[in-house]
């Protein structure tokens, strides 16, 4: 993709996020950003979104390309991820200004990230590099997020939380192991799930390749969403 990084993802480019509010007055100051998965924002982040809310928190799933701009074939997905994945610092300062239009006012709001796939390793790299996150939670999520250049430049106050498939082929034993030692080694608070049986993409209901290694996992998914309500509970 021979664009530059702004072109693509900051030079007029329209966004509408997804915004629901918190149904409880105790919990509603939660702010959970959802980053999408490699499609973009779609029904699935949006009723991720709902959900959270249902618990009691705020959410907004957000826009990351663009309306009328997400990838439909897989190599412009695998395209655009690759040219977002590229740098860190273009991409932290994107998902800076993104959590910030989220948010409104940042200020008195706690921001928990939450993604999915490409998603799962944004959550991770928003959690470790914008100072506001006070959370990331990971699905299926990706373990190759960008390392911080110093401690002192990392977000260590970030709790972390990474629920995996056993069966993932996208992650392995060696980049996980390093990726807990990378966390124990700034003395974060973080916990990794591995749940048995379960491919990548196990949320998503339209997940069915499981020849490549992708399926939904109607159990797990519940289970994930528990764990997940357990995790924001933390933050109130």
């Amino acid at each position: 993709m021979s664009q530059t990084f702004e072109s693509i993802f900051k030079d007029n480019v329209k966004r509408m996020h997804y915004q629901v509010d918190g149904l409880s007055s105790d919990k509603s100051h939660i702010q959970v950003i959802i980053w999408p998965t490699f499609s973009g924002l779609t029904d699935f982040e949006k009723g991720v979104a709902d959900r959270i809310a249902s618990m009691g928190f705020s959410a907004t799933a957000l826009d990351l390309y663009g309306m009328g701009q997400n990838p439909v074939e897989m190599d412009e997905k695998k395209a655009k991820m690759g040219a977002l994945l590229a740098e860190a610092d273009p991409l932290h300062g994107l998902q800076k200004e993104l959590t910030e239009s989220a948010c409104d006012a940042i200020h008195g709001k706690t921001i928990v990230h939450v993604g999915f796939c490409l998603g799962g390793r944004l959550a991770l790299e928003a959690g470790l590099h914008l100072a506001d996150s006070a959370g990331a939670a990971s699905f299926h999520g990706l373990m190759s997020f960008f390392r911080a250049q110093s401690e002192e430049k990392a977000n260590t106050k970030t709790k972390i939380m990474v629920l995996n498939g056993y069966e993932d082929p996208l992650v392995n034993e060696s980049e996980a192991q390093e990726a807990k030692r990378y966390w124990a080694g700034l003395g974060m608070d973080f916990q990794y799930i591995d749940f048995a049986s379960t491919m990548h993409s196990f949320m998503l209901p339209s997940a069915d390749s499981p020849e490549h290694g992708s399926q939904y996992n109607p159990l797990t998914a519940q289970r994930g969403y528990q764990y997940l309500e357990h995790f924001l509970e933390e933050f109130v």
